[in-house]
């Protein structure tokens, strides 16, 4: 072993043991500010008087509401906990935290009746107001599901019905610090007839937004988790979302149900919510496209279908990173034609890369001679220049499509595969994935034949590619690795077949 690359072996291991400190040590102060910020929060909700807030579960969520106001102003996940340890605090998707609030409140129009606690027999509760004209019932349904009922029984009309989402701006309650959540969409949808899934980032909502319609939802998205509120089917509603009043203020999301008489008022309107994790299947089943609310990028119509591919698999093999991996072998099968097609042309242009390099060494002082001789030897040995590129493409929008989609599904999160890889949503603790892929990024680029009069800087840029994206897979989540590394395995495995079927195993590639 050379002096140069026994140096090379230890900087590279030094560097390792330095970021591997860092990054455990980033994830300790990560989750000690989480447990600690949660617990605070927690205690403060269990402290407050129960003559002013409740509590109802159903072993799946738990509301808080205020007695006073009949708002919602908690709710946490009981099956989700924000980190994978025992004793963990639960998710939460409405509660506050210093500036921020979010919280859900219905009602009729501007009244803002004072209620008080009349019944609460643990999944629902019963407020009636001060005046007694004014009633409402919080009821938690099967699963994930909430139903609002609001009456009023005076005997004129006080209002349209309404109910309305309020949340500050900032990030979600329970978030990381992680890039790559960040990057996830957060901010409000609505489903109308004209658009499916409409959505705009709340610092984007500077003016009131309305549709009228039938029907639909409107919701707030985040990365995981659904705060939505489901309309009726045959109400005639308005939807809308309003900006702050004032700087620092909430903005408002929600529904105003028309056409509602006086008697349909007296013997209650019901609102449908939605408080929980974006699990696709379930989704479907709760309203017409929320399943839109997982955001799956540009591909969505790719990804929608293989990630059901992906859940019809772990329903068989119950590990979702094996999952990942048959899931990865079949698109290659499916792909081959387009891959052979692509590594066929690579090999004729590796097995044609002597010739070329000598036509460019005779003809380096005349281009325009170069360039006739080069297409002279392409129609020859019937090489597509561009043959190796299309392919490739072609599969391109099918591996952006997967790798959103294992982004943002939740049922990779705390997901365990294998060994040392107990969380697929959360980054490889030991860079042992980013360092394969780099690995297989190398084999894979000794393989293809340098492309003709590149710039020798290109070329030594391209050697350190692998390295480049090693250092960037590192902070991406486990399970979008796990897939890259299968993907680009089962492409290599493929290459070199087509290689040995052309003859072009044997032939060195020079820019490699």
């Amino acid at each position: 072993m050379s002096f140069r690359l026994l140096w090379v072996l230890m900087v590279g291991l030094f560097a390792y043991l330095l970021f591997w400190e860092w990054s455990q040590e980033s994830a300790a102060k990560a989750e000690l500010v989480a447990t600690t910020r949660i617990d605070e929060i927690s205690s403060g909700v269990d402290s407050v008087d129960s003559s002013n807030a409740s509590k109802i579960s159903n072993g799946s969520i738990t509301l808080v509401v205020d007695n006073s106001s009949g708002s919602i102003i908690g709710v946490e996940l009981s099956e989700y906990p924000v980190l994978q340890k025992a004793g963990s605090p639960n998710v939460r998707l409405l509660g506050s935290e210093g500036a921020f609030k979010f919280y859900v409140k219905s009602g009729f129009g501007v009244e803002s009746p004072v209620f008080s606690l009349k019944n609460n027999d643990g999944s629902s509760i019963t407020l009636v107001s001060d005046d007694g004209l004014y009633k409402k019932v919080i009821s938690i349904k099967e699963g994930y599901l909430v139903d609002i009922n609001d009456s009023y029984l005076g005997g004129n009309k006080p209002g349209d019905p309404f109910v309305a989402m309020y949340r500050t701006d900032g990030k979600p309650l329970d978030a990381t610090d992680s890039w790559i959540d960040n990057a996830s969409y957060v901010g409000v949808a609505f489903n109308t007839p004209d658009d499916p899934y409409d959505s705009y980032r709340l610092r984007s909502v500077d003016e009131r937004l309305m549709f009228d319609q039938v029907g639909g939802w409107v919701g707030f998205i985040q990365k995981y988790f659904l705060t939505a509120l489901l309309v009726n089917p045959n109400d005639v509603v308005t939807m809308f979302a309003n900006p702050p009043s004032v700087p620092g203020g909430v903005y408002s999301m929600g529904s105003i149900v028309r056409e509602k008489s006086v008697s349909d008022i007296n013997s209650g309107v019901s609102h449908g919510l939605f408080f929980g994790p974006k699990v696709r299947s379930d989704l479907m089943l709760i309203a017409k496209d929320l399943e839109l609310s997982i955001d799956m990028g540009w591909f969505w119509f790719l990804a929608q279908p293989l990630v059901m591919l992906l859940v019809v698999i772990n329903d068989f093999i119950n590990n979702w990173g094996v999952s990942i991996l048959l899931l990865t072998v079949v698109v290659k099968l499916l792909l081959w034609p387009i891959s052979a097609a692509g590594f066929r042309s690579m090999a004729k242009m590796r097995v044609a890369q002597p010739k070329l390099q000598e036509i460019q060494q005779r003809y380096k002082d005349d281009r325009q001679k170069l360039g006739v001789e080069m297409m002279a030897l392409y129609k020859k040995e019937k090489i597509n220049p561009a043959g190796g590129c299309f392919p490739m493409l072609l599969q391109f929008p099918v591996f952006i499509a997967l790798f959103f989609a294992l982004r943002e599904i939740v049922e990779l999160r705390h997901a365990p595969f294998f060994f040392w890889l107990q969380d697929l949503s959360a980054p490889d603790p030991y860079f042992v994935l980013p360092v394969l892929m780099g690995g297989l990024m190398y084999l894979t680029q000794q393989l293809n034949p340098t492309p003709p009069n590149m710039d020798p800087m290109q070329v030594q840029v391209m050697k350190y590619m692998p390295v480049l994206f090693s250092v960037f897979f590192i902070f991406l989540p486990s399970g979008l690795v796990l897939y890259s590394v299968a993907n680009a395995l089962f492409s290599l495995v493929q290459q070199r077949m087509m290689y040995r079927k052309y003859g072009a195993a044997s032939h060195h590639n020079s820019g490699g």
